[in-house]
């Protein structure tokens, strides 16, 4: 067991690398542009609070994505079920407990819906989840007269968005997603289908199944996703595809978590991206830097991370011929 432990300290210090060279490299920018409060304890807070909705988001992401499906429809999903559950749970009178477990229903019966539809019309994800997207997007401003919900005034119902709770649900999402997709035949399954689905059908993988039980999966976790966003935001209704901001914010996560997965696991890796892509967009604020440019800086940022890291044998084999033709 010791051994094991002191096997994979190398591959968790590579993981978390990326995080924290962000936030030491921001806050050495800080200090010399003279701007105070990233090296404060709620910096610190604020990050890594931030990291929790984000990363949830990000395993929703991943998991359809890791069975080679794209889906557009996470945000939106997180909007509609925040909206229905908060509100049921507001006009019933009842705790957090019940307002997760009504958030967490309504998200899955939205995400099985998707499924279903997918596995009906069998067209691609993208063009289904856009379309589940555009519906959902119109129901969000019919439900409970499109007043949206105000959670965060009920300070009674937002417990799983302050601290201790907002970490222990993480670590147990966490811990639960390491399990399912690594230790699982459901995990095994989502990767030899992603890997190549002809054979995989032909080795006795049932797809359908498959399909479904990573919706009702991803349903899960938006809806706790759900729930701490509409914890801490106004949720009002979406229109024009506005949900969809929820879901790209979540993508430089996920794209930078592929990567430092390679080091450790995939829950762990989304985990380190989260970190410090928040860590990246809070040392912009604290600069000053507009809000429009901090979006073309993140998506630079991304471009040039996932160039390098697709292109490292490359570009390192480059460099060597470079130094020995310099020393010749």
């Amino acid at each position: 067991m010791k051994k094991l432990i002191v096997k994979k300290v190398p591959g968790l210090l590579q993981t978390f690398l990326f995080p924290v060279a962000v936030y030491l490299i921001l806050l050495l920018i800080t200090l010399m542009m003279d701007r105070s409060g990233y090296a404060t304890s709620g910096a610190f807070d604020r990050i890594i609070r931030s990291s929790v909705l984000t990363t949830i988001i990000a395993y929703a992401i991943a998991l359809p994505l890791s069975g080679g499906r794209w889906d557009f429809a996470p945000g939106i999903i997180i909007v509609l079920s925040g909206i229905i559950g908060s509100n049921l749970a507001i006009d019933a009178g009842g705790g957090p407990l019940l307002l997760l477990l009504l958030t967490v229903a309504v998200a899955v019966v939205l995400s099985l819906v998707e499924g279903a539809l997918y596995l009906v019309v069998r067209v691609p994800t993208i063009i289904v989840s856009l379309g589940i997207v555009m519906v959902y997007e119109a129901l969000s401003g019919v439900v409970f007269g499109g007043g949206g919900t105000q959670l965060y005034m009920h300070s009674g119902l937002t417990v799983f968005a302050r601290a201790p709770w907002v970490y222990l649900v993480l670590a147990v999402i966490m811990v639960l997603f390491y399990i399912l997709l690594g230790r699982t035949r459901f995990g095994y399954d989502t990767r030899s289908l992603a890997a190549n689905p002809r054979l995989a059908v032909t080795m006795g993988v049932n797809e359908k199944r498959n399909i479904m039980l990573t919706y009702l999966v991803v349903g899960v976790l938006l809806g706790v996703a759900a729930v701490i966003n509409a914890s801490t935001v106004l949720v009002s209704p979406a229109n024009n595809l506005s949900s969809t901001a929820l879901m790209f914010s979540s993508m430089g996560p996920v794209l930078v978590g592929l990567y430092l997965a390679r080091f450790s696991n995939l829950p762990l890796g989304i985990f380190a991206g989260a970190l410090g892509m928040n860590a990246l967009s809070y040392g912009m604020v604290i600069l000053g830097i507009d809000s429009s440019i901090q979006t073309v800086n993140l998506g630079v940022f991304i471009v040039a991370f996932m160039g390098y890291t697709s292109n490292s044998e490359r570009i390192r084999g480059f460099f060597k011929k470079f130094k020995t033709r310099t020393q010749a």
